[in-house]
């Protein structure tokens, strides 16, 4: 329990902060995006670590049910998912797929559903909910 409740804390206030800076940023958040897609060996570097991250989620905190707890698995299996698609789709397609999504739409609605989550995690972690 005390695991699940430092991965929710933890991930709840990443998903908020980090989906704060991209309604903040938007605008220059799109061309970087449209770089990191044009770059193999950032592709690649941030696909393994995501791995390694989703991985150790997944290892550590093994709970399948539909619960606060479910969540931070779910989190760890769509890492590991993403990365999996990153490092095994031919370059070209991964490029094309990421640029399909560098919206102003896209990154908005990512960074509200990402904030939305990471306050419920961090409720839950920090005892609020």
């Amino acid at each position: 329990m005390e695991l699940s409740i430092y991965l929710a804390q933890l991930l709840g206030l990443y998903f908020v902060l980090v989906g704060a800076i991209v309604l903040l940023r938007q605008k220059s958040l799109t061309p970087l995006v449209n770089e990191f897609a044009q770059n193999r060996a950032l592709l690649f570097s941030v696909a393994v670590i995501e791995l390694a991250a989703g991985l150790a989620i997944l290892l550590a905190h093994p709970i399948f049910e539909f619960t606060w707890q479910g969540v931070i698995t779910f989190i760890g299996a769509l890492l590991v998912a993403e990365s999996l698609v990153y490092l095994m789709m031919p370059y070209p397609k991964v490029g094309r797929f990421i640029r399909q999504f560098n919206t102003a739409t896209w990154l908005r609605s990512g960074a509200l559903i990402a904030i939305v989550f990471g306050a419920y995690l961090a409720g839950v972690g920090f005892g609020f909910i």
